[in-house]
């Protein structure tokens, strides 16, 4: 069962040989909170309660031979907390398999699993890095033609853009597992500024504000991964102003004090008084949906695959922040909030 398709699948995924875990894929381990090890020769109920039971599911698949889902079970995690989830168990060979599906709320502050977005990068790193030295070629060769001052900046920024984007998939793999090594003073407000101008250039019928706090501090962390996520941002409320007469994206700095996150790597919780808010005048995230946009293939799009909010969330993360969103017709913001530098005095040698 080392199926990347099966280990890196991004919902929980249990095997059972008997009434025993004997496989758990990574979702599933950060569900219950324990390594395979941990899992494998305990009974599933030991690590996931869920009401009607899962033993007698697990009971009723057995008798019948055939796959049964059950609608809407209200399943704990290992942290004890609980989710409406619809539960799949199926028979396979030497076993049995269990699936859960999140179907319920989820908290708006946004909180995605390390495993899935991780699992999840391995593939997208793969897929971006062939064409992009393609990209570069051609840009390269255009600039050979262009003779406007207008022209060639656009080509900058492209090159620019590549060589960021190939930065960004080198560390896809491991994104988000640990803080960022040897975080850097990043300035948001010029992300933010770099950030408008790539998606100006491709949507110019946007306008946008932009109202940034002068005397915020710096954030910490890596430019690069922060870069994609305002873009993600930016350009999720470009796609969602598609139909919207008047189109307005507003962009804000703000200091936001009361507010802490866990610092993962030290596992102590910092002040994330740094707040960065993207807000659209577009018609809204659908009621049903503003508890689940963070999690991965959750889209309002037709076309859109629904991975870069979960990326946006796996970013703050990784910088010991969160992401909250609000939405009602007319109005939807995101925001990221993140911790400011550790005073010099208070950094781990």
């Amino acid at each position: 069962m080392s199926d990347p398709l099966i280990e890196d699948w991004p919902f929980p995924l249990f095997k059972l040989s008997g009434d025993a875990v004997s496989y758990a894929n990574l979702a599933a381990q950060e569900w219950t909170g324990e390594a395979s090890r941990k899992l494998r020769g305990e009974p599933l109920d030991k690590f996931v309660k869920a009401e009607p039971s899962l033993a007698a599911q697990i009971e009723k698949v057995r008798e019948s031979g055939t796959a049964l889902t059950t609608r809407d079970c209200t399943v704990s995690t290992g942290r004890g907390e609980q989710r409406t989830c619809h539960v799949t168990i199926y028979p396979v060979e030497d076993g049995l398999g269990v699936s859960l599906w999140l179907a319920g709320p989820r908290p708006r502050q946004a909180s995605v699993g390390g495993a899935v977005v991780t699992g999840m990068g391995r593939m997208i790193a793969h897929e971006l890095k062939n064409p992009l030295a393609g990209i570069k070629g051609a840009a390269q060769l255009l600039s050979d033609d262009v003779r406007t001052e207008e022209g060639r900046a656009l080509l900058d920024l492209i090159s620019s853009e590549i060589d960021r984007i190939r930065r960004l998939a080198d560390r896809m793999e491991t994104l988000g597992d640990h803080d960022p090594e040897g975080g850097e003073p990043v300035n948001v407000h010029a992300l933010l500024r770099q950030a408008r101008r790539i998606i100006s250039s491709a949507e110019p019928r946007i306008a946008f504000t932009e109202r940034y706090d002068p005397s915020l501090p710096h954030a910490s962390g890596d430019a690069d991964t922060l870069q994609q996520a305002l873009l993600n941002l930016i350009k999720n409320a470009q796609e969602a102003l598609e139909n919207t007469d008047a189109p307005e994206i507003t962009l804000t700095t703000t200091y936001r004090s009361g507010v802490t996150g866990r610092q993962g790597g030290r596992h102590v919780r910092r002040n994330l008084p740094i707040e960065i808010r993207v807000a659209d005048n577009g018609p809204g995230i659908p009621a049903e949906l503003q508890d689940q946009i963070f999690q991965p293939f959750v889209t309002t799009k037709p076309t859109g695959q629904g991975l870069g909010l979960s990326l946006v969330s796996k970013v703050a993360q990784a910088h010991g922040g969160l992401v909250e969103v609000h939405s009602r017709p007319g109005k939807t913001t995101v925001s990221i909030l993140l911790p400011a530098p550790l005073p010099a005095s208070e950094v781990s040698p």
